[in-house]
């Protein structure tokens, strides 16, 4: 890889071959001349090497003067702030149980780029340049401030950054560093501001981004231009559930403390997203480790739970040296591919796979195509150069051999393993041929070095020659703004980090792209959307866009993204089904059958004794009831299978209103007779039952009235609605298995519209029962009265236990319209049989006794009353008793 890379950028070179001396600081680079990179450095040096024998410190900062730098024109005094730079350039690897020191990601891009960009931050600053930041130009007229540093690496090592920070510190006791920039991993960022905040130093991060630093108290003077993770997760949350729809998401985390942070605050911002518009967080982690012959057997128990949770969508959290190795696992247990979605966190370098190829069809292309890489991002550039990172770029590309000179000087100058053959310098002309772009970490870095410098100055302005000590420069940082190389640079005073809303956010999209041999494999990065926020956005939400042109392509080449989930098995929606939807209306078919059937027969018999007998008008209105109540089957038997939702509500505010009427119409003929025959049992001299229209109107009438004022004010005020409501059956993924249809009340209250039917009609039917059991004694011609007191106790048993039956079925639909309509059928068809099959039998009989010919007769004759019989016996014993009076008398004459 090292080779690869070398070779790859022939302006690269191994420092070893660089020529001894006075490389650094010679005349050849104009380290004479106050404009040069290495002018404040050659000073800062030499300083060092007599002890600072003719500076004084005040504060942070050295006062340099004027005799000690003779090659300028000023006779006022500098005053040097050294800055003690620990970068991020190599990490260790074990081969053979060996750890082994190489580039980190393979080329040590990050750190280089990373110190060139910090390097020309300071330069800008040194020397007033306002190219990229207008508020620092000509800013070395007005404020004699300067900036140096010593670089060091720190092998992205906690022990090796703490080692290094101590060892300057203790070296130079009385002239310690006045601020540390750096470090870049997270984890080593976070032990090192624990340290630097008990010295009183500032640190100040252009890369570090776990949100346990967001902790002011725990890391009081640590701030950094970047935002933290608690940011970028806000804006992960939102691209993944705005962008792709996800309501679920997988996270494979590195167990340290960059990446349990990062986890932690996804799961925040995705709690705190409105309710309705969340989404679901799994987190499963690994412990950090080289990715050469280090235990993966955590990596592999991870990637097994992310399969099996059945995700599609996941989002990781490590480094480039895990890469690799999780997503060989992740080719191995399947979850790679056009059915899944792999978003990488910045862990993974932008560098990561610049110069690699793969076999085709290889696991690593498979499981690299169409993923995303989603970060805090310095900037774009744009075709009108209007952006600050189109002025970083511009005015990058633009340094000279001047430039790349100190960049190779200020390389670390020594390691764990002292081996300086893995750190890069670059040839005289790198940047002019555009050989390297600076990336994120070269903007971060140069925005750094530009904030310290602003701060510094600040000060200078409000504490004159007095200058600062390392808290002061750390509150003016934190209250600095100004439009840096990656936005308008805002710290939020809250967490000393960057604003989420002043910070920019990218999403790069890999895509293979095959070579001309056609057997290897390359992955390119393409920038395909970012973020739109504003600095003063109160909105805890970023919008992101395409770039125009752009579009993200997935592992399957379209444009369209992945199911976040597997597919839904299906609802069971537990609609009415055809086979009882055929059932009911079987039902209602022969109680229309009989009821038509039942009105024909009456009108064609309407002369004879037995239906004259029975009154033809009680029979019509018994048969029409039936019929009205059975057609309340249709509105009842409806869901969404057969109907929109509009029509089954509509048939809900029917369906009482047929049950009602034709119960009332029904019933009143029944009530009617039954209320008459109890008139025989109160007034025994009576032989014959007649139900005159007018017997008829009055109850009906009344029952009708009442129930329309019901219905009415049901309807007008809160009408029954058919709605869908989803049981608590749910899959692993929230959603409904199951769910019922039907109609349903607006809010409990509503529950009285029912009760007072109910309340209404069963007092009616409780009475014409009592009636029908005062009169059970009584017999009248072809027995009515007992089939009338039958009807009403069917009626009344079918009340009694369907009510709670519907109660019961109440939230399944197929089993409420069977016990409703199974209701309906043995109220109507009780009434019909009862009431007509006995008269057709009388009927029958009284044809083959009786000569032909109509009855004028109408009412039911009273064959047997208790009473009425003691009545007639005293009646005709006096009757008797006239007679022998009357035969005593004729025979005495």
């Amino acid at each position: 890889d090292i080779r690869a890379m070398r070779n790859s950028h022939p302006l690269f070179v191994m420092a070893s071959s660089l020529p001894p001396g006075e490389e650094c600081f010679g005349p050849a680079y104009g380290s004479n001349d106050p404009s040069s990179h290495a002018y404040y450095d050659h000073i800062y040096s030499h300083l060092k090497a007599t002890s600072f024998e003719s500076t004084i410190r005040q504060g942070s900062v050295e006062i340099v003067p004027p005799q000690t730098f003779p090659h300028t024109s000023t006779d006022e005094d500098i005053a040097l702030l050294h800055v003690l730079s620990l970068t991020s350039y190599t990490a260790k690897q074990r081969v053979n149980d060996t750890a082994k020191l190489v580039p980190r990601d393979g080329s040590g891009i990050y750190g280089f780029t990373a110190s060139n960009g910090f390097i020309m931050g300071m330069h800008h600053f040194n020397n007033g340049i306002g190219s990229v930041v207008p508020e620092i130009e000509g800013i070395n007229r007005t404020c004699p401030i300067r900036l140096v540093h010593t670089n060091y690496d720190t092998e992205s090592s906690q022990t090796v950054a703490l080692d290094t920070f101590n060892r300057d510190y203790i070296k130079n006791l009385d002239r310690p560093p006045g601020a540390v920039f750096g470090a870049w991993r997270s984890a080593v960022s976070v032990p090192l501001a624990v340290l630097t905040g008990t010295r009183g130093i500032p640190q100040f991060s252009p890369l570090s981004t776990s949100t346990e630093l967001d902790d002011t108290v725990q890391y009081r003077l640590f701030s950094r231009v970047i935002p933290s993770d608690a940011g970028t997760a806000r804006a992960a949350v939102g691209y993944f559930r705005k962008r792709l729809d996800a309501s679920f998401l997988g996270v494979l985390y590195v167990n340290d403390s960059y990446g349990s942070a990062f986890h932690q605050a996804i799961q925040e911002a995705a709690a705190e997203r409105e309710e309705g518009d969340q989404i679901e967080v799994k987190g499963y982690t690994f412990s950090y480790g080289a990715n050469v012959n280090f235990d993966t057997s955590e990596i592999e128990l991870a990637i097994k739970q992310l399969k099996e949770s059945r995700f599609r969508v996941f989002f990781g959290v490590f480094y480039s040296e895990h890469y690799d190795i999780i997503m060989n696992y992740a080719y191995e247990y399947g979850i790679v591919g056009p059915e899944y979605l792999w978003v990488i966190s910045d862990g993974l370098s932008l560098s990561y796979f610049q110069n690699k190829k793969y076999d085709v069809g290889s696991p690593l292309v498979v499981a690299s195509q169409g993923i995303g890489l989603l970060r805090a991002g310095g900037g774009r550039t744009t075709e009108d150069g209007r952006t600050g990172y189109d002025r970083f770029t511009n005015a990058y590309f633009n340094q000279d051999g001047d430039a790349a000179n100190q960049t190779n000087c200020k390389r670390p100058t020594f390691n764990s393993q002292n081996d300086d053959s893995v750190y890069y310098v670059a040839q005289p002309d790198f940047f002019r041929a555009k050989t390297l772009a600076p990336g994120a970490s070269g903007a971060f870095s140069f925005d750094t070095a530009v904030g310290i410098g602003l701060a510094a100055c600040q000060l200078f302005e409000e504490k004159g020659t007095e200058y600062f000590n390392g808290e002061e420069l750390f509150n003016a940082f934190v209250n600095t703004e100004f439009d840096g190389a990656t936005g308008r640079i805002q710290i939020d005073p809250k967490t000393t980090s960057r604003s989420a809303q002043s910070a920019f956010f990218v999403v790069y999209n890999s895509i293979g792209v095959l070579d001309k041999t056609g057997e290897s494999i390359s992955i390119e990065l393409e920038l395909t959307s970012h973020t739109t926020a504003v600095a003063d956005s109160e909105s805890s939400d970023v919008t992101w866009v395409d770039l125009p042109g752009k579009a993200y392509r997935y592992a399957d080449g379209s444009t369209e993204p992945p199911l976040t989930i597997p597919p839904k098995i299906g609802e069971n929606l537990n609609q009415i089904s055809l086979g009882l939807q055929v059932a009911v209306y079987m039902m209602m078919a022969l109680i229309f059958i009989f009821s038509i059937g039942f009105i024909v027969w009456t009108y064609w018999n309407r002369k004879t004794r037995i239906v004259r007998a029975s009154q033809p008008f009680f029979l019509y209105m018994i048969c029409i009831g039936t019929f009205i109540m059975g057609s309340a089957i249709i509105p009842i038997s409806v869901d969404d299978r057969i109907a929109s939702i509009e029509d089954c509500s509509l048939a809900c505010i029917f369906s009482p209103w047929l049950a009602s009427y034709g119960f009332v119409i029904a019933f009143s003929a029944l009530f009617s007779k039954t209320w008459r025959i109890n008139q025989i049992f109160h007034h025994p001299q009576l032989r014959r039952v007649t139900v005159n229209i007018k017997d008829v109107i009055v109850p009906f009438l009344i029952l009708l009235g009442l129930n329309t004022i019901v219905l009415i004010c049901w309807t007008a005020i809160s009408p029954l609605k058919w709605e869908r409501v989803h049981t608590d059956a749910r899959d692993d993924f929230g959603r409904e298995l199951y769910s019922n249809g039907m109609c349903r009340l607006n809010s409990n209250k509503d529950i009285a519209y029912v009760v007072f039917l109910v309340i209404i009609n069963l007092a009616v039917l409780l009475l014409a029962n009592i009636q029908a059991y005062q009169a059970r004694a009584i017999t009248v011609e072809f027995s009515e009265s007992q089939y009338i007191a039958i009807i009403n106790a069917s009626i009344l048993q079918a009340g009694i236990i369907g009510g709670p039956l519907l109660v019961i079925a109440g939230s399944e639909p197929s089993a409420f319209v069977l016990t409703a309509v199974g209701g309906i059928f043995v109220i109507c068809m009780s009434m019909l049989l009862l009431i007509f099959i006995p008269k057709m039998k009388y009927l029958k009989k009284w044809k083959k006794n009786s000569s032909p010919g109509s009855s004028n007769l109408s009412g039911i004759q009273v064959l047997n009353h208790p009473k009425g019989d003691e009545l007639e016996l005293k009646a005709l014993r006096s009757e008797n008793e006239q007679l022998k009076l009357s035969l005593e008398r004729l025979s005495l004459c």
